[in-house]
């Protein structure tokens, strides 16, 4: 009887687990890492089982430990239908449970103390503007004269964090407390490493602008603080190649 209840519960879970109609996964010698999401499919180029799991768990790399040594060094093409439109959500769950099957992986979450910046209201407030009620996020940069320029329409406060850690190489917590969306732009000057090249040659940073921890203080009324902050892991406890397909 006990074991019927366990079969039970596990068929059950599984039921749970929202998968693609039909997925194929192939071998990439060379390596690009692209992700095209369409409505109802998606289709990964060239990307490693770590980059994978980072998009599909919305974790960094330093969220990621254990595994196989073959990780973050061999590369997959994947090509998944969902046999109808789904949001970006449902992907990533899709492509959880998909990872899961073909690679044969088993994951524990684990909370770990790690370097963070927490994102706070500066000492004089905050300076951001209320978005605009039931308008979309929208994210836009540009680099010009040095300088980056990110301007958001109504942006929830941990997407800003999300966004920073792109910058700031380090994951960004919000501690804000503040709710809602919000519109603002955001000017300074990047790390040299962090600007793009344009014919090979590196953009040099403007040597006028602000750093980013500068122009988050001065103009959002936020900062960013460096402390140590308890953070959701993966520790991958098995993982095997995909037999190809």
């Amino acid at each position: 009887m006990r074991l019927l209840i366990v079969m039970a519960a596990i068929i059950a879970c599984q039921a749970q687990s929202p998968a693609f109609e039909a997925a194929s996964v192939k071998v990439n010698p060379t390596g690009l890492g692209r992700i095209r999401r369409d409505p109802g499919r998606l289709d990964i180029t060239g990307m490693t089982l770590k980059g994978m799991m980072r998009y599909a768990y919305d974790v960094r790399d330093v969220q990621i430990s254990g595994g196989p040594v073959w990780l973050d060094t061999e590369y997959w093409n994947i090509d998944a239908t969902a046999g109808r439109e789904i949001s970006d959500a449902e992907r990533k769950k899709m492509l959880q449970s998909l990872l899961t099957e073909r690679f044969r992986m088993t994951i524990r979450r684990e909370m770990k103390e790690l370097p963070v910046y927490a994102l706070e209201v500066a000492k004089n407030g905050s300076k951001l503007k209320p978005g605009t009620e039931g308008a979309p996020e929208r994210v836009m940069l540009n680099v010009k004269s040095g300088l980056v320029i990110m301007i958001g329409e109504s942006v929830t406060l941990p997407k800003l964090a999300e966004i920073l850690f792109g910058e700031v190489k380090r994951i960004v917590v919000d501690r804000t407390g503040s709710e809602g969306n919000f519109d603002f732009k955001l000017e300074w000057a990047p790390d040299p490493a962090n600007l793009p090249s344009i014919n090979g040659a590196k953009m040099e940073p403007s040597s006028d602008g602000p750093s980013l921890f500068t122009a988050v203080q001065e103009q959002l009324g936020l900062k960013l603080e460096s402390t140590k902050a308890p953070v959701e892991t993966l520790v991958i406890e098995r993982a095997g190649k995909a037999a190809e397909n």
